[in-house]
């Protein structure tokens, strides 16, 4: 009996659906029985020192491990290429990519997490402790030799703890640390003191015998340094480490990402440090020396206040008269 076209046909595109099938089912088969093997290694902080608790993971293998008190671990991977991947909470996480052969062991380089900052900002990181910059909005101010530009009063309290900046970084010096702000286009500046003015809205009608606003002595940029962005925590890239292209001398600085140049929208805030002049001996523990421009800002202000003072006093004694 012959049997149709047709039908033969469909039988045939049955048998290679079967065979199709049959075929990944044994390639899933084997994937799974694959001999994998132990892998084993530590997770120790950035000071190196053991962590426990972090959780291992790799794919295609177990569902994961804890690290014991000594930061060691073991898990098996199966056969060929595993990536691991290593949290805990508090720290950033981490990736490595291991070749596991079939069987046997294998040792996992050492693996080491950053500590994150509570919030997100810039900071100096020194000793495995985190010191947070201060970080002020910037006014618009009107100066003399400049027109109207963005500054701050705030005379920043953060300071670097020793040489900062340039290529030759000593392995203790402090790093300065970004922690989820933009990965791109941070800028560094020198800062100045100046004699500056808020910008006053007009008035129709105003009189023009109406006071002047007062000058006061704020903080300007200056000069622009070099700045380089390294991440320090890939693939998530919550911490980026902000390196001067060179040494920093003595003075304030500020990091932004255009805020002084008036463009907020991607970060409103300017990060402010200051680099003491250095002393020969001394405790360090004591309050850093203040620099030119911050003496001269503060005899400025002690000026201005007498003055002040002055006036008022001259006032109450015309009023009693």
């Amino acid at each position: 009996m012959r049997v149709p076209a047709d039908r033969g046909g469909q039988a045939a595109g049955r048998r290679r659906v079967c065979a199709a099938v049959l075929c990944v089912a044994a390639c899933l088969l084997a994937a799974s029985c694959r001999p994998g093997a132990a892998l084993r290694g530590e997770v120790r902080d950035i000071g190196g020192e053991a962590l426990p608790g972090v959780s291992v993971t790799a794919g295609g293998g177990d569902a994961g491990v804890i690290t014991n008190v000594l930061g060691e671990y073991t898990l098996r991977g199966a056969a060929g290429r595993a990536t691991l991947r290593f949290e805990k909470t508090g720290y950033t996480a981490a990736e490595a990519v291991v070749d596991t052969p079939r069987g046997g062991s294998v040792g996992v380089p050492e693996v080491r997490l950053w500590p994150l900052p509570p919030t997100e900002g810039v900071y100096f990181f020194a000793g495995m402790r985190y010191s947070e910059l201060d970080h002020p909005r910037p006014m618009a101010y009107n100066t003399e030799s400049r027109g109207l530009v963005h500054g701050t009063a705030v005379t920043p309290k953060a300071r670097t703890e020793g040489p900062f900046g340039g290529p030759d970084r000593l392995p203790d010096a402090p790093q300065l640390i970004a922690h989820k702000l933009p990965p791109y286009d941070a800028r560094l500046v020198r800062m100045r003191p100046a004699e500056a003015t808020t910008p006053q809205p007009a008035t129709p009608g105003a009189s023009r015998n109406a006071a002047k606003p007062v000058p006061e002595k704020v903080w300007i940029g200056d000069a622009v340094i070099p700045l380089v962005m390294r991440p320090v925590d890939e693939p998530n890239r919550q911490l980026m480490e902000l390196i001067p292209g060179e040494a920093l001398t003595p003075g304030v600085y500020a990091v932004h990402w255009g805020a002084l140049d008036g463009f907020g929208g991607v970060e409103p805030r300017v990060f402010l440090f200051r680099v003491p002049e250095a002393e020969a001996g001394g405790d360090t523990d004591e309050e850093a020396p203040l620099t030119p421009e911050e003496r001269q800002m503060m005899e400025e202000r002690e000026k201005q206040r007498r003055e002040r003072l002055k006036e008022m006093n001259q006032e109450t004694g015309e009023g009693m008269g």
